[in-house]
């Protein structure tokens, strides 16, 4: 009976968070098909300004903010001693934090510099008034939240990945995580690069400086969906319980 509990009190962190990723993909990909407005970068940026799908972008923060809380509890449980990295958990656990604070305080569009009265919609779905000028205190939050949050993610990237190969049950994943990370590196790199020097991307401008952004945020949550897919696959696994 204690060994059953054991094994679920293991099993269900990662399936919680394979579940709360899994729905990000189905949510991104529903409002690609619902709003021809709708971008990765503008829901990033935190504008929930499409209608009818205001809770629908802010649920996507949250699914991401609690799968990696769940991802850090199972990464606890599923992680030899040696393999851990404290700073590594924290940091993901940060960016788990930032992500629920994201999604409950969106961004607004620059408005008038006048002061004014506007309506921000929390989580998605309760309107408050609050003044702009043009920027909202909630924008400015939304912003710290979702910069400090992706400033996190990367580091506990780093940190964990190698770690790994210090867990037998983790080192056949090593290299691949590894590699994302240096991918996520590469693009926030030239993202920084191309912004302070855009005539690196030539005169054709068919190329946005942002796309780096875009590809970025697409590694990181690819790394997040891997490893807690990782985690599922060696928590379920006989040997490890």
């Amino acid at each position: 009976m204690k060994s059953s509990a054991n094994y679920l009190s293991k099993v269900q962190p990662a399936t919680i968070a394979l579940i709360a990723f899994a729905y990000f993909v189905i949510a991104v990909t529903a409002l690609y098909f619902l709003n021809p407005a709708y971008s990765l970068i503008r829901s990033f940026a935190g504008y929930y300004d499409l209608g009818a799908y205001e809770f629908l972008i802010a649920s996507t923060f949250f699914s991401l903010g609690l799968g990696s809380l769940a991802l850090v509890i199972g990464l606890y449980q599923g992680m030899a001693q040696s393999a851990r990295s404290w700073i590594g958990l924290l940091l993901l656990g940060i960016w788990g934090v930032g992500m629920l604070m994201s999604g409950i305080f969106p961004a607004n569009d620059g408005g008038s510099t006048v002061p004014h009265m506007t309506t921000v919609l929390l989580a998605g779905i309760f309107p408050v008034e609050v003044q702009a000028t043009p920027e909202t205190v909630f924008s400015f939050i939304h912003i710290i939240a979702l910069i400090g949050s992706l400033f996190s993610l990367s580091l506990a990237a780093i940190l964990l990945s190698r770690r790994l190969k210090q867990d037998k049950e983790w080192r056949p994943f090593y290299r691949l995580a590894l590699i994302l990370v240096l991918l996520m590196i590469a693009a926030s790199i030239l993202f920084i690069s191309v912004l302070f020097f855009p005539a690196l991307l030539g005169h054709s401008g068919l190329i946005s400086p942002f796309i780096f952004i875009v590809i970025g945020i697409v590694l990181g949550l690819l790394w997040l969906f891997l490893i807690a897919a990782r985690l599922r696959f060696i928590v379920a696994s006989p040997v490890s319980h």
